[in-house]
């Protein structure tokens, strides 16, 4: 299976208009190298409908690597360089990522926070 098939099978995302000037992007599966260039293509096209609003659905994504970190931080330039309200509804895992990784605060984070288990 090649690297495109297999991308298809671990990252699934989609758009949707919920209301006029509000897209919202559904991601599900995983985020890391091999599927950051599908969720990113996806991305640009949610940008080059120009919506007021973006919102990326996360609760779907089971594991988010650095790239996928990266991949939303370069979306949050972008939105803010076009003036779009960007939000991320993040799964307990993206959540985990954008922490580690010291961004959660610069973005809209909705949605409540998993709760995080403790090793004892």
């Amino acid at each position: 299976m090649s690297a495109p098939d297999l991308s298809a099978l671990l990252l699934i995302a989609t758009t949707a208009e919920p209301r006029p000037g509000t897209l919202r992007v559904t991601v599900t599966g995983e985020i890391d190298m091999v599927t950051r260039p599908r969720l990113d293509e996806e991305l640009d096209r949610a940008l080059a409908a120009a919506p007021r609003r973006l919102v990326v659905d996360l609760l779907g994504v089971g594991f988010c690597g650095v790239t996928g970190v990266a991949s939303l931080g370069r979306l949050r330039a972008r939105c803010a360089d076009a003036g779009i309200d960007l939000a991320l509804k993040p799964s307990g895992v993206v959540r985990r990522a954008l922490d580690l990784a010291a961004v959660a605060p610069l973005f809209r984070l909705e949605g409540r926070p998993e709760p995080q288990l403790i090793a004892r």
